[in-house]
C-alpha cells in the first residue's frame, strides 16, 4: 500500500490513519496476538512504553511535530493513541523484553557519478502485511518517500532534496529510557538537506536505543552509531572512502565490546551478513548490484522464515539511487520471492 500525506504533522497523521485503518488494526490484533504468547499484556506493555517511559516527553522535547504526527495517525486510524505510540517504538520495544531486529545496511558511490544507498529491513513475521510505502508532502522540508510499517512514522527512506537514510539495530550500545526513539530520530534526519547536518543532529539528543545511521547525499555518504548519549563516526575499508556499510554489531572506535548472543540471531548472524558485503563490496556500483545483493538469501542477506531465525525474515528492502529526485525501489518482504516496486515521488 501507498500511503499519500501532506500538509501540518497532525493532518499528515489522520491521512495515513484513515488510509491504513484496517492494517493498522490488523497490526496491533497480530501484536497483540504474539505478546499473547508469553503472557504480556499488550494494553500494559503499549501504556508503559507510551506514558510510563519517558519517551513520549523525549518527543515532546526534541521532535513535537512527529509527536502530533503520531497522535494524528491514532485520530485517523480510530485506534488506541498509547498502541500507535508504542508501534513507534519499534526498537525501545524490544529492549523492553521483546527479541531484537536486524539489518543489512549499504551505500556506495556510483561508478557513473550518483550514489546508491539501501537496506534489508529484517523484523519479526508477525509483522507481515502490515508493510505501506509512505509518500509525504509536509508543509515544512522536503517531500519524503518511506518503507514503514502502518501505523509508524518511518524505518528508512530518502527525501526530495537528495538525502537517503537506512538503519541497523545495535543492541550492544546503550539505552536511555529518556531518550528519543529510533522512528523519530530517523524523521527528524530525513529534513536535512545536508550531511554536514547529521552529526550535530544527533549529537543534540539523547538516543533511546542503539542505533547506526547510514546517509548518503549526491555526493558523499557517512555511518553513525549513537546510543543513549554516545554517538560517534564509523566506517569500512580505507580503500573505500566513498562507501559504507553496516549490520548489527558496532564498528566505532567507542570502546563498546563485542558481544554475541548465541540466542540472539541478529548479533549471531551480524559477522558472516557483514562478510558477505565485504566480499562483495568492490563488485557494487549500481542500483542493480545492491538489488541483487540484497536479494541474496543463499548467503543470508535476505532473510526468509528459517534463515537464522524460524520468527524472523526481511520485512522490505529499500533501494535509493540518489538523483534529483531521488530514484526509489522496495519490496513487501524478502526481495528474493517479491517484486521491487518503484515508489517516485510526485
Amino acid at each position: 500500500m501507498i500511503i499519500d500525506a501532506a500538509g501540518p504533522p497532525r493532518e499528515m497523521g489522520r491521512a495515513h490513519g484513515e488510509q491504513a485503518r484496517e492494517l493498522i488494526a490488523e497490526g496491533l490484533e497480530l501484536w497483540r496476538q504474539e505478546l499473547a504468547r508469553t503472557d504480556t499484556d499488550a494494553d500494559q506493555l503499549w501504556k508503559g512504553l507510551s506514558r510510563e517511559s519517558g519517551f513520549r516527553d523525549a518527543a515532546a522535547r526534541w521532535a513535537p511535530g512527529l509527536l502530533d504526527e503520531i497522535e494524528g495517525i491514532a485520530e485517523g486510524a480510530n485506534a488506541d493513541p498509547d498502541a500507535i505510540f508504542a508501534t513507534n517504538c519499534l526498537d525501545e520495544a524490544w529492549w523492553w523484553g521483546e527479541k531484537g531486529g536486524g539489518c543489512s545496511a549499504v551505500a556506495i558511490a556510483d561508478r557513473d557519478g550518483k550514489t546508491v544507498i539501501g537496506q534489508n529491513m529484517d523484523l519479526d513475521t508477525w509483522m507481515d502485511t502490515t508493510q505501506v510505502a509512505l509518500r509525504l508532502r509536509p508543509d515544512n522540508g522536503p517531500q519524503q518517500v518511506l518503507l514503514s510499517r502502518a501505523g509508524v512514522v518511518g524505518l528508512c527512506g530518502a527525501n526530495a532534496d537528495g538525502i537517503g537514510v537506512v538503519v541497523n539495530t545495535l543492541d550492544q550500545l546503550p539505552v536511555a529510557p529518556d531518550g528519543l526513539p529510533v522512528a523519530l530520530v530517523l524523521r527528524l534526519l530525513m529534513t536535512k538537506s545536508s550531511l554536514d547536518a547529521v552529526e550535530p543532529l544527533l549529537r543534540s539528543i539523547r538516543h533511546a536505543s542503539g542505533q547506526a545511521y547510514t546517509m548518503a547525499s549526491a555526493d558523499d555518504v557517512v555511518g553513525f552509531e549513537a546510543g543513549g548519549d554516545f554517538v560517534a563516526s564509523y566506517a569500512n575499508e580505507p580503500t573505500r572512502p566513498g562507501a559504507r556499510w553496516h549490520t548489527n554489531h558496532p564498528l566505532s572506535d567507542g570502546n563498546h565490546e563485542v558481544t554475541f548472543d548465541p540466542q540472539d540471531w541478529a548479533t549471531g548472524s551480524s559477522e558472516p551478513r557483514l562478510s558477505r558485503v565485504d566480499q562483495a563490496i568492490t563488485d557494487l556500483a549500481t542500483p542493480d548490484d545492491l538489488v541483487a545483493l540484497l536479494s541474496d538469501a543463499v548467503a543470508g542477506i535476505c532473510m526468509y522464515p528459517g534463515r537464522w531465525r524460524d520468527d524472523g525474515f526481511t520485512f522490505g528492502s529499500l533501494v535509493i539511487e540518489i538523483d534529483d529526485p531521488p530514484s526509489v525501489q522496495m519490496t513487501a518482504g524478502p526481495p528474493d520471492r517479491n517484486p521491487w516496486v518503484d515508489i517516485p515521488f510526485v
